[in-house]
């Protein structure tokens, strides 16, 4: 190599024997065949030729180690997409993860899986597939809402903003007790903790899933996880209907709640699945169901095809599904998917007005399979609904008192998570005094008692615009419709059904959700978009 350069540098060119390089490497196609034939190419270029060359070689001497890196990469990137499936697995198992150290579980599984992907981007100096700025005002929201929850726990807080109650406390103790504006600092840092858990989630769902197959990956996962709970729902209420898991079970034994307590908070979770696995089924129809040119005849024994084949499993998955659901009896989750259900009906059907044929049936076998389910099962649904109707006075009455604690502290709020100890002081005889109420049976109001006005209503916007990224790539996304489909379902049934319901608050529902929100907003860019910077 030093001999070549220093010829170059005399620009006398080297006999072709001498060379133990193929002719790409020093000088390109032309000067070799000038030597062959015994001419002398231009000095100049040939030194330039050299000198490129010579930077080529050292170039690809360091690129195994580039490789190295993205393989590694790679890797760490699926080792963490696979633990987040299995840790969304996880989260329906112990009582939909309504527990204390389920919470802790969470926290700390998912945290760790953030740090460990967050390290890889860093030690394999990669860029997040989704940059920050690309959804600046949802992460803002989200900061503000972490910084004001600490806000409200810290005892730094002038006496002017605490809540009277720690004067009262101070007085009736005769103890200088720290105040702050939570009523409850040990309740709000917990429920800042489940808050963080779900930006966790979604988080990773938005890097991992921004790879439309992951995306899709993802939204199959939902389905089948989905449909096991709800295998075992079945199964457990028709065979042990006094146990959830090996507990006893004391909360409604006539109704399926699979491994959740509740039956509301079930039946928003059989949705997100329900939903997860109508969206898996019409992307399916949509992308294998073309033959546009094709007769009709031929279209429809590829539909026969595709619904025997791929497109039954998922049909059977939304049979199974839709039977748990209308099994648990509750009211507000069943209206709740119906509102999901018609509008991913109008999404699907806009978005596959090119492809008619094969998604109109797709759907309607879908249909005819959430039908029977309703027709076989759905005597006891019926009977709730003509029995106690859609609301209760106590739940009303519930709403409207807790309307006026929201007008009490509108700005501060009291406290995030900080309702069961709110709600006493306000309560009156309009509601039966044998009821217990830890829950407003209401998000929306909870939010606005817990973290003020301002701050609620900041929240819920960011929520919206996610939810709207998501709805417009169900509109004109070509391909990867999937996630953002169900992503817009979830999140209209999530948000009708905490209107009547604390469903949003049960991790495993929330997780899912989340997740599902990730995904789609994910895949709501082009892929021919450079969304990581």
């Amino acid at each position: 190599m030093r001999m070549l350069a220093t010829q170059c540098k005399a620009g006398k060119p080297t006999p072709a024997r001498q060379f133990q390089f193929a002719p790409s490497q020093i000088g390109g196609a032309n000067a070799m065949t000038e030597l062959r034939h015994g001419g002398s190419p231009n000095s100049t270029s040939f030194a330039a030729d050299c000198s490129a060359n010579a930077s080529v070689a050292v170039g690809k001497m360091t690129r195994p180690s580039a490789g190295f890196g993205a393989k590694y990469a790679a890797r760490v990137d699926e080792v963490v997409f696979i633990a987040f499936l299995l840790a969304l697995a996880w989260t329906p198992f112990w009582f939909g993860s309504n527990r204390p150290l389920a919470w802790g579980v969470n926290a700390v599984g998912f945290g760790a899986l953030a740090l460990l992907y967050e390290v890889s981007l860093f030690a394999t100096l990669r860029r997040h597939p989704v940059a920050p700025r690309r959804i600046w005002f949802p992460a803002l929201a989200f900061a503000a809402v972490c910084v004001w929850s600490l806000i409200q726990v810290g005892s730094f807080i002038p006496t002017g903003y605490q809540h009277p109650i720690w004067q009262m406390a101070r007085d009736a103790l005769g103890v200088d007790l720290p105040g702050s504006i939570s009523v409850n600092r040990d309740a709000t840092i917990v429920a800042l903790s489940r808050f963080v858990t779900c930006g966790l989630v979604f988080w990773l769902a938005l890097q991992l899933c921004r790879e439309a197959t992951r995306a899709r990956r993802l939204a199959r996962a939902i389905a089948v996880i989905a449909g096991l709970y709800a295998t075992y729902g079945i199964l457990g209420f028709f065979l042990f209907p006094h146990t959830i898991l090996w507990f006893d079970k004391v909360d409604y034994v006539d109704s399926v709640t699979s491994s959740f307590i509740n039956r509301n908070s079930y039946a928003t979770y059989a949705g997100l699945g329900l939903m997860a696995t109508l969206a898996v089924a019409a992307s399916l129809y949509l992308h294998r169901g073309g033959l546009q040119t094709a007769g009709f005849g031929r279209k429809m024994a590829h539909f026969i095809a595709l619904t025997i084949g791929p497109g039954g499993l998922w049909i059977g998955c939304a049979f199974i599904v839709a039977v748990a659901l209308i099994l648990t009896g509750s009211r507000g989750g069943f209206f709740a998917t119906l509102g999901g259900l018609f509008s991913f009906l109008l999404l699907a059907g806009v978005r596959g007005r090119n492809n008619a044929v094969s998604l109109g049936f797709g759907l309607l076998m879908v249909g005819l399979a959430i039908g029977a389910a309703f027709f076989n099962f759905g005597d006891f649904l019926a009977d709730r609904l003509t029995t106690n109707g859609l609301a209760s006075d106590d739940r009303l009455a519930v709403y409207s008192l807790t309307w006026l604690s929201i007008a009490d502290a509108p700005l501060l709020g009291f406290g995030d998570g900080t309702f069961q100890g709110i709600f006493p002081m306000y309560r009156d005889n309009t509601i039966d005094f044998l009821n217990s109420w830890d829950k407003a049976h209401n998000s929306y109001l909870e939010l606005l008692q817990g973290l003020g006005v301002p701050l609620a209503l900041l929240l819920l916007a960011a929520i919206v615009l996610l939810f709207g990224r998501c709805v417009l790539a169900a509109l004109t996304r070509r391909h990867s419709i999937a996630a953002p489909l169900a992503a817009s379902a979830a999140t209209v049934i999530v948000g009708l059904h905490a209107f009547v319901d604390f469903s949003m608050q049960i991790q495993a529902v929330a997780l899912t959700w989340v997740a599902l929100l990730g995904a789609g907003t994910a895949q709501s860019w082009s892929s021919k978009i450079a969304t990581d910077r």
